[in-house]
């Protein structure tokens, strides 16, 4: 299960956001693997199935415009002052989730 927060529910599901970072300490899913798009929280509600499409580490530093677009942010910026108020700095590595979706639950 990918877990997002509710706002990210519309934006998934028109294929605007096809992309999440995630701080795992080692990769929670797998290329080509099929999982529920769920919000965080309880109760967790699954709003689509998401095919994972890419899969690698990048650091906070090198996330672009166009990545972070990927992600539903205005720009890289906006992604790195999200990563650095959760105590990150531009070296740290995060995981890169690329997805499509693939349907509803």
């Amino acid at each position: 299960m990918l877990a997002f927060s509710p706002k990210w529910i519309q934006p998934i599901i028109s294929g605007r956001k096809n992309l999440t970072f995630r701080k795992w300490p080692t990769p929670r899913v797998k290329v080509g693997g099929v999982y529920d798009a769920a919000t965080i929280g309880f109760p967790r509600k699954t709003f689509a199935k998401v095919r994972v499409t890419g899969l690698r580490k990048i650091k906070l530093g090198d996330i672009d415009n166009a990545l972070a677009k990927r992600d539903g942010a205005a720009s890289a910026e906006e992604v790195r002052s999200y990563w650095t108020k959760q105590g990150f700095d531009l070296k740290k590595e995060l995981w890169l989730v690329e997805f499509e979706v693939q349907g509803k639950p």
